[in-house]
């Protein structure tokens, strides 16, 4: 006859760790009144002893966790990146349906202070128990994340990151590693002498000018000897097309470019096709979306840099919904996710949909 396996509960606990059923309580719930080392304590006896918390029952004794998220909204522009960032977001709530946990949506979009703006109402409007936000921000926007700060309510950051913003932690690529990777891609393709066109994004934007440190870092310290020409965002998206075209056009040693980012990748792209220098150069897009994805089926672009955004706000939810409820923070301050270069001929595996995978 079947038997249902005895499930471990915080009695259980209690009794192997010779204290009360209160302070098993509170050590796995975050709650305080327990000191650090008899949290750390009782967590490695839960684990060693496979305890599941009964969280569909515990929820309903709780009201719900509400989780607002600030970002671009994924239109124009900004649907090359954020629309996975939107889709990592609301599938990692999702899968957590165990816990009484909403996803307050709070897209913005572009222009002077959008962000800041968001957040402030956000602030004064919504009782909320935590925040993910993007760590590029204006004045406005690090003077909300203080008031959060003061409310006890948690921030966390995906993709770019303000270290003393008081936010919990935050989850991003290693930019300075995406640099140099492109540097070792393209200068392996090109002559030594081969002029190489960076459409370099915002000066202001941390991702942007970290992936710029990390290139120039690798041409440095391998004597590489390229020109380098850097077309930076001018706020219109016209005018950095025309920049880039200008560039393609007038430079006759060019043999590499890249993007920095997403939305200026496809600007790269358009210009290589209209110049008529699609297919001659060794030419790195960013992220896999799909008119990326044509411009190199299409011979564009030579390869993608892919920094899965989608794993970004997805492991970003996850840890933060952890915290809330069970009191358990990342291990890691910057929790860096890992990034590829995509060939064509790899493709297929991303059609398949593992670019959602979690790394």
């Amino acid at each position: 006859m079947f038997q249902m396996e005895k499930r471990t509960t915080i009695t259980d606990i209690a009794k192997r760790a010779g204290v009360s059923i209160g302070t098993v309580h509170c050590a796995l719930s975050g709650k305080p009144g327990v000191s650090e080392e008899t949290r750390r304590r009782i967590s490695d006896l839960a684990k060693q002893m496979d305890y599941r918390p009964n969280a569909v029952a515990a929820s309903l004794k709780r009201r719900t966790i509400r989780i607002a998220a600030a970002f671009p909204g994924p239109t124009e522009e900004s649907r090359y990146y954020y629309t996975f960032i939107w889709q990592g977001l609301r599938d990692s709530i999702r899968s957590r349906s165990d816990y009484n946990v909403s996803l307050v949506e709070v897209p913005f979009y572009m222009g002077p202070n959008s962000q800041g703006n968001e957040l402030s109402a956000l602030l004064e409007t919504e009782q909320i128990d935590g925040l993910i936000t993007t760590g590029y921000t204006d004045l406005r926007g690090m003077t909300a994340f203080q008031g959060f700060a003061q409310k006890g309510v948690p921030v966390v950051l995906v993709g770019d990151d303000i270290p003393k913003s008081g936010r919990l932690f935050c989850v991003q690529p290693d930019y300075q590693i995406i640099g140099r990777t492109i540097a070792e891609l393209i200068t392996r393709q090109i002559p030594p002498e081969g002029g190489i066109l960076v459409s370099a994004g915002d000066v202001m934007v941390p991702s942007h000018y970290l992936t710029l440190q990390g290139f120039d870092a690798y041409l440095l310290e391998n004597g590489c000897k390229n020109p380098v020409y850097k077309v930076h965002e001018s706020g219109n998206q016209q005018m950095t097309y025309e920049h880039l075209l200008r560039e393609l056009t007038v430079r006759d040693d060019l043999c590499g470019c890249w993007s920095v980012n997403a939305r200026n990748s496809v600007l790269l792209g358009r210009a290589l096709v209209e110049s008529g220098r699609a297919g001659k150069l060794a030419a790195v897009g960013s992220d896999l979306f799909a008119e990326n994805v044509a411009f190199l089926r299409d011979g564009v672009f030579s390869n993608l840099l892919y920094k899965n955004p989608y794993a970004q706000a997805y492991t970003a939810a996850k840890h933060l919904t952890e915290y809330l409820i069970k009191g358990e923070r990342p291990t890691q301050d910057v929790i860096c996710m890992g990034s590829e270069v995509i060939f064509k001929s790899s493709l297929p595996m991303y059609d398949n949909g593992l670019y959602r995978q979690l790394r």
